[in-house]
């Protein structure tokens, strides 16, 4: 009874075990499967992407960088006014010198009328009315002296000749006053005249000082518009060679760049083409980590071992 019971345990874990052991494999497999499945859609959609990727860098390297002119030539208006404004810069800047270099003196001179602010005008104008004032004062007194010379001196004598008294004290006196009216009249004039250059004198060293301070503004004016216009002539030369210089500057550049992408191309594209293409590209198909099939012959082998036991254990032996 034990051995049957044992062999019957036996068949009945082997079929056990092997039932379950397929059921396993089944189920990994239908994981594996389903994990697979959209890279089995994707799968040629993928290859003819590298396909054509891969025929777009061959196209791209046989081409290479671009050779054709990449910066502009300098066209004639660009020369001709460069040109223009250097050499006006250059004519012009001579020009602006001489005119600071003429005005440079001012300060000098308003030192100059400083020192003549000081000076005593008034004793300058009586010394001026002094010096000029005879001439005017003869003139003014001209017909009161051809009165007393010719009317009043001649008739006093006249009338102390006809009574016989020529030499007489009455004519002498009378001769006196008519000399002091005279002299009296000949101060007053004098007097008027004197204060009247005086005036004149004032106003004119007044008005030579305003013209010379305004000249004098003139040339500070003159020196500043010098400075200034040399400023403006030197910037619009080296305005000029600054566009010159960019313009070589920047023809250096495009030089350079040219030889850096000539000697990066390749190199370029492919890490393009690695980066943008093969880093997309599956190198390893195992779907995940899934765990192995279970081996149906070991497992039924295991299974009737154990059934076997089993019924032995359960019925006792032989």
């Amino acid at each position: 009874m034990g051995i049957e019971a044992a062999i019957i345990g036996s068949a009945i874990g082997g079929y056990s075990a092997n039932k379950s052991a397929k059921e396993r494999r089944a189920s990994i497999e239908q994981d594996r499967t389903d994990r697979m499945e959209g890279y089995n859609f994707s799968k040629p959609y993928i290859q003819r992407s590298y396909d054509r990727a891969e025929g777009a860098l061959n196209d791209s390297l046989e081409q290479g960088a671009y050779q054709g002119q990449t910066y502009a030539d300098q066209n004639p208006y660009f020369q001709a006014g460069n040109h223009y404004m250097g050499g006006m810069g250059a004519m012009g800047g001579q020009g602006a010198f001489d005119v600071m270099q003429q005005g440079q003196g001012f300060a000098n001179n308003y030192a100059d009328l400083y020192q003549q602010g000081g000076a005593d005008r008034m004793q300058k104008a009586q010394d001026y009315a002094i010096a000029n004032s005879d001439g005017l004062v003869n003139a003014a007194m001209r017909d009161d002296r051809r009165q007393l010379t010719e009317q009043t001196l001649p008739g006093i004598n006249m009338a102390s000749s006809g009574g016989g008294n020529i030499n007489s004290s009455r004519a002498g006196m009378a001769d006196a006053i008519a000399n002091r009216g005279y002299d009296d009249r000949k101060a007053d004039v004098t007097a008027g005249i004197q204060r009247d250059l005086m005036g004149q004198s004032i106003n004119q060293q007044n008005q030579q000082f305003a013209d010379q301070m305004r000249a004098n503004q003139g040339l500070q004016q003159s020196y500043g518009q010098g400075i200034n216009a040399m400023n403006q002539f030197g910037n619009m030369m080296t305005g000029a060679g600054n566009n010159f210089m960019n313009y070589q500057q920047g023809y250096l550049n495009d030089q350079r760049n040219r030889y850096e992408d000539q000697r990066d191309f390749a190199l370029d594209q492919n890490i393009k083409y690695q980066g943008g293409i093969l880093n997309n590209a599956v190198y390893n198909t195992t779907p995940g980590d899934t765990p192995e099939k279970p081996n149906t012959l070991m497992s039924t082998l295991g299974g009737m071992g154990s059934g076997f036991s089993a019924g032995m254990n359960l019925f006792g032996g032989p």
